[in-house]
């Protein structure tokens, strides 16, 4: 089997936490270059360049097949930095010496939130800090001398 080398690991989390195509969608956003490995009763493994899926393998599937696979695993995903070149040359043993297709999926936008947002949500929660309201900011800013800052 096909494996994708991996770097430092950006993060890890539960497929259950959020949803795996909003977060590819937010890493393509961010223009990322590395591995998202889904790992449930089977391992999906998808290669972003740049901030573009290029690649996917689940077991003997590959391209958009594959992702569809990999957009329902349940479990964990685990998000890993990859050089560029490394990148580069996997790609080019993907889709040249193993004449895997190259993935043509596009990710849609399902969360209104990235995961930094909800992991502080929960947080602020957790520790009974409310988000303030407007009227509470400008009084703030008031206090600091930084009224400047407001709007009409």
């Amino acid at each position: 089997m096909f494996d994708f080398p991996v770097g430092e690991k950006k993060e890890s989390f539960d497929s259950n936490e959020f949803d795996i195509e909003t977060y590819i969608y937010f890493l393509m956003e961010d223009r990322f270059t590395g591995v998202v490995r889904v790992e449930g009763e089977e391992t999906g493994r998808i290669l972003i360049i740049d901030g573009i899926p290029y690649c996917a393998i689940i077991d003997d599937r590959a391209g958009n097949e594959a992702i569809d696979e990999i957009m329902k695993i349940k479990g964990r995903v685990n998000v890993y930095f990859l050089e560029k070149e490394r990148a580069s040359y996997t790609f080019h043993w993907y889709s040249i010496v193993r004449r895997y297709p190259v993935v043509s999926w596009k990710p849609k936008r399902k969360g209104e939130l990235r995961r930094e947002d909800i992991e502080r949500n929960k947080l602020m929660e957790a520790l009974g800090i409310k988000k303030p309201s407007k009227t509470e900011i400008k009084k703030i800013l008031e206090t600091e001398g930084m009224s400047f800052l407001m709007k009409n």
